[in-house]
Formats: structure tokens, C-alpha cells, sequence
């Protein structure tokens, strides 16, 4: 009886050590993977070379991905991963230019390359802030947690009404109903649409609801269905500060007292200009406008101006360089037309802003502007029925996070 307990035990060992080293086995990876970020002007094949790898088939497995993703459109920081074996032969490729897709290049059993996407699933939540401001709309949507894109879609809905360099104050209130897409684990991966948004202070109170109508175009309109956007931008571009204004002056450089006809905007050079309503270029080149001081060429130096609807036209200054649109070209809002920059008769970096109506110039920043089209009258119903759920977010103390 003894033999045949000891027999069991020595059995039951045996299985329990068998048993162990398989887990053990299964365990062990026999594959080496490096990982890399990549660094500003690398492309991904100089980062794969500098890591020790054969150059053929670098470019075997590198083309091999751009018919997956155009790599042309890899930016600093993207992420990659190679799994290779103990004979430094590549048998996977993994790039990924974001959160959310990893773009994979697999060597199977045959040696054939065969290309794979995984999509990181993302569950979208409404979520919905308000806050005061302090010291700037970016410093207060921050400190509420509000990430960067919105941040910046929240400043594009209202850019036509309130130019967010200026015109801010501190006590003025934002509210935002907007989209974020997160990961299973309830991880933040990226924003989604801004739903609705409100933006109160001295001189404007209005909320702003996104609509996409017949036609599949997307704006957003007053609980009226009155466009929020408007025909012109309220300024062209990114800007320090108005250097100076429209009306009498004296200039700097001519050291006379002139009728400046225009807004001067200062900002660094490079600096995109935009075209601040549709329309069609029609002067691209040196512009004129005052005589030559002190040997120094006159005028408005590289300058382009577009033809607008009803009359319109306005005029960009001193650029340093242009955009790719040349006389007779359409050009949208938001269009890049030019750079910022000093030439013609300037003292430093800015740009000079007119606008004209019939041919006379006018105050930029006492424009009457003119909104978009508003929601179609056969539309309207389903609008409002659209923007109902919304409105409930902008009862005083309805700020929460929910499930969409």
C-alpha cells in the first residue's frame, strides 16, 4: 500500500514539473522588439537603418507600408516597433501615427509580407463645461480639462463675432457641450464635435448649435437658425497686437500726419494670412500706396487683394511671401493667401488689413458683417427638434459629464 502511495506522489511530481516548465516555455517570447519615436525631419526609414537594420529590406517593408499609410504624412513623435529574431530578420513592422490606428506589416510562415490596420475601439461620451474666465479663454478651458482641439473649434465657431485676442475679459463665462472619444478603459484618446457652446460677456450673449442640413454641410446656427458664421472673418490672422488703428496717424517713417486706411496687425514673421471671406484674387504682386522715404521702395510691399461679393474687397500688406493662389484664382475663408512680413514701407513685421466697399476703404473693425445663410425654412422643424436636447445643457446648474 505504501509502494502504491509513493507511486501516486512521484506521478503526481512529475505531472506538476512537467506541467510548470511548458508555462515556463510558453512564457518565454524568442522574439527581440526595439521601439522608436521619430524625431523632427527623420523619415521612418532612417529610423529603422539607424537602428542596425538591413537596408533592402528597410525599403522592402517601408514601401510595403506606404500603400497602408502615405508616410509623407508622418510627423515627429509618430511611433514604430520591429519584431525581429535572433538572426536580426525583420517579421513584423508597426507604426503607429496615432492613438487610435497601428499600421502593421506581417512576415508569415512563407516569407510573403501581408499588411494589417487595428483600430483602437473608442466609446464617445457628451460632456459638458462651463467656466469663468480669469486671465485668458485658453487658461480657463484648460483648467477645466478641456482639451486643446476643442479649445481652438470652440474660438472658430465665435471668430466672427469676437476676436479672441482682444476682446476677451476677464468675468466672461464659456459653456460647452461637446464630444470626447475615449477608450474602453475610460482613457481620453481624442475630442470629437462641439454639440453647442456659449459665450457670454459685455457685449455678446449667444448660443451656438451645430446643425448638418440637407445638402450635408455643417454650421452652426442661434436657436432661430440664424448662421453663427458670417461673411467676413472678424481678423485675418494670428496676431500680438493692433500696432495701428484705422484713421489719422503719424507715420513713422515719412514723419507726416497720414490717413491710414486700414488696420495694422503685428506678428511674427511667417505668420499665415487668410482670406477673411470668399472670393476671387485678383492683384498679386508689389502694391503702392505711398512714396518713396529715405531710398526705401513705397507702398503696401508684397500684397494681395480678393474680390468679394456685393462691392467687397480686401487688401493684405507687407507680406513676406505668398500663398499658392495667383490672380484669377477662387479662394474660400480661411484659404492661406500670404506670410507676414515687412516689405514695402514698414518698420517691422505686420500686416496691413484694408477693406473696401465700392471702392472706399472701411473701418475692419466697425464692419457690419453679414451672417451665413440661415437654416432652410423647410428644415426648420426638424432644427428645433434637433437643438431641443441641447438647450436643456444651459439650465443654471446643468453642467455634468454623461454616456452618450
Amino acid at each position: 500500500m505504501k509502494k502504491v502511495v509513493l507511486l501516486i506522489f512521484v506521478l503526481l511530481l512529475l505531472l506538476a514539473c512537467s506541467k510548470s516548465k511548458d508555462e515556463t516555455l510558453e512564457e518565454i517570447d524568442p522574439f527581440i522588439y526595439r521601439s522608436g519615436v521619430l524625431e523632427d525631419g527623420e523619415t521612418l526609414a532612417n529610423a529603422l537603418m539607424d537602428e542596425g537594420l538591413d537596408n533592402g529590406m528597410v525599403y522592402k517593408l517601408v514601401n510595403k507600408l506606404d500603400s497602408l499609410y502615405d508616410l509623407r504624412h508622418a510627423h515627429p513623435n509618430d511611433s514604430f516597433t520591429v519584431k525581429l529574431d535572433s538572426f536580426n530578420i525583420i517579421h513584423e513592422l508597426s507604426f503607429k501615427p496615432n492613438q487610435i490606428h497601428n499600421y502593421r506589416i506581417i512576415r508569415d510562415t512563407s516569407d510573403v509580407f501581408y499588411s494589417q490596420i487595428d483600430t483602437l475601439k473608442l466609446v464617445k461620451e457628451t460632456s459638458v463645461v462651463e467656466g469663468e474666465i480669469e486671465s485668458s479663454l485658453w487658461q480657463a478651458m484648460s483648467d477645466e480639462g478641456i482639451d486643446a482641439a476643442t479649445i481652438v473649434m470652440f474660438t472658430q465657431i465665435f471668430q466672427w463675432d469676437i476676436d479672441f485676442f482682444i476682446d476677451p475679459q476677464k468675468g466672461d463665462k464659456f459653456h460647452i457641450v461637446y464630444e470626447k472619444n475615449m477608450d474602453t478603459d475610460g482613457n481620453f484618446v481624442k475630442a470629437g464635435n462641439i454639440l453647442a457652446a456659449k459665450y457670454s460677456s459685455k457685449n455678446y450673449n449667444d448660443i451656438a448649435y451645430r446643425y448638418t442640413n440637407k445638402k450635408n454641410e455643417i454650421r452652426y446656427y442661434d436657436n432661430k437658425g440664424i448662421c453663427i458664421q458670417k461673411a467676413f472673418l472678424k481678423s485675418p490672422l494670428n496676431y500680438k497686437r493692433i500696432s495701428s488703428y484705422f484713421g489719422n496717424r503719424y507715420h513713422p517713417i515719412t514723419k507726416k500726419v497720414r490717413f491710414h486706411n486700414g488696420v495694422d496687425y503685428a506678428a511674427s514673421y511667417g505668420t499665415p494670412v487668410e482670406a477673411s471671406a470668399d472670393g476671387t484674387v485678383i492683384h498679386r504682386g508689389w502694391k503702392g500706396g505711398h512714396p518713396t522715404v529715405n531710398g526705401q521702395k513705397g507702398g503696401y510691399g508684397k500684397t494681395i487683394i480678393v474680390r468679394h461679393g456685393n462691392g467687397y474687397k480686401t487688401l493684405y500688406g507687407h507680406l513676406s511671401s505668398y500663398g499658392k493662389y495667383k490672380v484669377g484664382n477662387r479662394v474660400k475663408q480661411h484659404d492661406v493667401v500670404g506670410y507676414v512680413g515687412s516689405t514695402g514701407l514698414s518698420t517691422g513685421n505686420h500686416l496691413h488689413y484694408t477693406i473696401y466697399h465700392r471702392n472706399k476703404a472701411i473701418n475692419p473693425l466697425k464692419l457690419k458683417n453679414v451672417s451665413g445663410p440661415p437654416v432652410p425654412k423647410n428644415e426648420m422643424e426638424k432644427f428645433l427638434s434637433s437643438i431641443q436636447s441641447l438647450q436643456r445643457y444651459f439650465i443654471s446648474g446643468a453642467t455634468t459629464d454623461s454616456n452618450k
